[in-house]
């Protein structure tokens, strides 16, 4: 019967104690803020996790009254963690990027050879008209100094 009596009694103090009111508080948010930059071809991804925390201790009176006033002492915690900061190249954009400056290369290539082919034919052209140019000077000079026979030829001083 003793052991009956001292186990109930056990048992009433271990229910008691985990009824017991706690005079502690805690709350606690915590926000997940994600950063995606796209630069170019490189997308930046950050991911920062703030927590707010703010705990604190419910002070009461020592006596058995119910509907006590109470004071809460509290104290509040910032924290702020980077969960992920990574930078990433995006490959198709890395490929377009790379195909257009062909193109415009070969594009470049192209008209560099046409001007030059352009220049070339407008010298070749004005080379021609050049001798043309002199070959008929030396005919009019010819038909100028040609004198028919019994004429004294020009003197050149």
């Amino acid at each position: 019967m003793r052991k009956l009596i001292m186990s109930v009694a056990i048992a009433a103090f271990a229910i008691a104690s985990i009824q017991a009111q706690e005079n502690k508080t805690l709350k606690k948010e915590s926000t997940i803020k994600r950063e995606v930059t796209k630069e170019g071809s490189n997308v930046r991804v950050k991911e920062t996790k703030s927590t707010d925390t703010e705990s604190g201790a419910i002070i009461v009176e020592g006596n058995k009254k119910t509907n006590q006033e109470f004071n809460e002492n509290t104290s509040k915690n910032i924290s702020k963690e980077v969960l992920v900061d990574a930078v990433d190249i995006d490959q198709n954009n890395e490929a377009s990027i790379a195909r257009k400056k062909e193109i415009q290369q070969a594009e470049l290539e192209k008209s560099k050879r046409n001007q030059e082919e352009m220049a070339a034919q407008k010298k070749r052209e004005y080379d021609q008209k050049q001798l043309q140019m002199k070959k008929e000077l030396a005919d009019r000079r010819e038909n100028l100094q040609a004198r028919p026979k019994g004429m004294n030829k020009l003197r050149k001083d």
